[in-house]
C-alpha cells in the first residue's frame, strides 16, 4: 500500500517535470541580471525631431531599451526667428518666420527671443539640431544613438526638393545592417511609406526599411521577424488624418505615473529641446492655432506595416508590460553614442 502511495505521489511531479520545458519556453527570458527582458526597438528616422511624431515616454516608462538609427543631420533645413505678430492668411504663407543658415539666421527662445547664437553654415545648424536631438534623447532615456551621417560630411543629403534621389542607397543598406546586428531588434520603427504629402524623404526611407523588412533583411537565426511600424504625420497634414489599415491610437491626455504626468505634457517637454525646428511646442502650436496644421488633438497615432499573424501588436505589448518604475529607473541617463561607418 505504501508502494502505491509514493507512486500516487510521484505521478504529479513527473507530470511538472514532463511540462517544464514548456512553462519555460512560453515565459519571459531574462537579462543576465534576472531581469525581464521586455522587446527591444529600434527607430530609423530621416531628420533629429522625426521621432516627435511619436511618444518615446510610452518606452521609456516601461524600461524598454530603444535605439535611434539618424540618417541626416538636418543641416538642408531653416531655423525658426519668430511668430509673425500681424499675420494675415490672405498676404503671408506662413505664420512663422524662418531663415536658412547664414547672417541673418539666428537661435531664439521661444516665442520671443532673446538671441542666443547665429547660425552661420549649414555645419552649425547640423552641430545645434543633433544637440537639440541628444538632449530629447536623454530624455527619453534612450539607450544608444547611431548616427549614420557625420558632422563633417554628410553622407546622406538632408534636403526637401531632392528627397532620395542623392541617397546611396547601398551604402545606406550596408549601415542599416550593422545598426540591426548591434541593436537586435523585436520591434522596428519608421516613417510611414503612405504618407505621400509628407517629407519626401520621410516617405523614401519608410520605403526602403519596408522593402527591407519583407525581403527578411532584419530576420534573425531562431527568433520571428520583428514588427514593424511606421510614424503617422496625423498632427501635420490634415491628409494625414484619414484612416490607414494598421492604425493604432493611444490616448495623449492619460495620465502616466510613472512619468508622473500626462503623455501630451511628457511629450511637449522633451520636444521643447527642438528650439531651432518648428516641432517645437510653441512654434508648432502658432501654426495650428491658425489653421496651418491640424495638430495633434487627443491622440499619439503609430500604425503597423507589416502582419504576418495581426498578433502581438504594440497595443497588446503595452498590456504585457505595463508601466514600470524599476524598469524605467535601470536605463541609461545618456544615450551611448555611435558613428555607423
Amino acid at each position: 500500500m505504501r508502494n502505491r502511495d509514493e507512486i500516487h505521489t510521484l505521478w504529479p511531479l513527473l507530470g511538472l517535470l514532463l511540462l517544464a520545458p514548456l512553462f519555460w519556453s512560453c515565459a519571459d527570458h531574462k537579462d543576465p541580471d534576472g531581469h525581464v527582458s521586455s522587446p527591444r526597438v529600434l527607430l530609423i528616422t530621416a531628420h533629429p525631431d522625426d521621432e516627435t511624431l511619436f511618444n518615446l515616454g510610452r518606452f521609456k516608462e516601461r524600461g524598454w531599451y530603444v535605439a535611434i538609427a539618424l540618417v541626416t543631420n538636418g543641416e538642408g533645413g531653416s531655423v525658426v526667428q519668430a511668430i509673425r505678430q500681424d499675420y494675415d492668411p490672405d498676404r503671408d504663407k506662413d505664420i512663422l518666420t524662418e531663415a536658412a543658415p547664414g547672417p541673418d539666421a539666428w537661435l531664439t527662445q521661444p516665442p520671443a527671443g532673446p538671441r542666443l547664437r547665429q547660425i552661420a553654415s549649414s555645419y552649425q545648424l547640423a552641430e545645434q539640431r543633433r544637440g537639440e536631438f541628444l538632449s530629447g534623447m536623454a530624455r527619453h532615456r534612450v539607450a544608444e544613438v547611431f548616427f549614420l551621417s557625420t558632422l563633417d560630411d554628410a553622407d546622406f543629403e538632408d534636403s526637401w526638393d531632392n528627397g532620395i534621389i542623392n541617397w546611396d542607397q547601398n551604402l545606406l543598406i550596408q549601415r542599416l545592417g550593422k545598426v540591426a546586428s548591434l541593436a537586435r531588434p523585436d520591434i522596428i520603427i519608421t516613417l510611414n511609406p503612405d504618407e505621400t504629402w509628407a517629407h519626401p524623404q520621410h516617405q523614401g526611407l519608410g520605403r526602403i526599411v519596408l522593402g527591407l523588412h519583407r525581403d527578411g533583411f532584419f530576420d534573425r537565426p531562431g527568433l520571428p521577424r520583428p514588427a514593424l511600424y511606421g510614424l503617422r504625420e496625423h498632427g501635420w497634414y490634415f491628409q494625414s488624418l484619414a484612416h490607414q489599415v494598421g492604425d493604432l491610437t493611444f490616448d495623449r491626455y492619460e495620465w502616466s505615473s510613472v512619468l508622473a504626468t500626462t503623455y501630451a505634457d511628457s511629450w511637449w517637454g522633451v520636444t521643447s529641446t527642438y528650439i531651432s525646428q518648428s516641432s517645437h511646442p510653441i512654434w508648432f502650436e502658432a501654426r495650428v492655432g491658425v489653421g496651418i496644421l491640424p495638430g495633434y488633438a487627443e491622440t499619439d497615432r503609430i500604425r503597423r506595416l507589416t502582419c504576418e499573424d495581426c498578433s502581438g501588436g504594440l497595443n497588446e505589448q503595452f498590456e504585457r508590460y505595463p508601466p514600470n518604475r524599476l524598469g524605467m529607473n535601470r536605463l541609461p541617463d545618456n544615450p551611448t553614442l555611435y558613428s555607423v561607418r
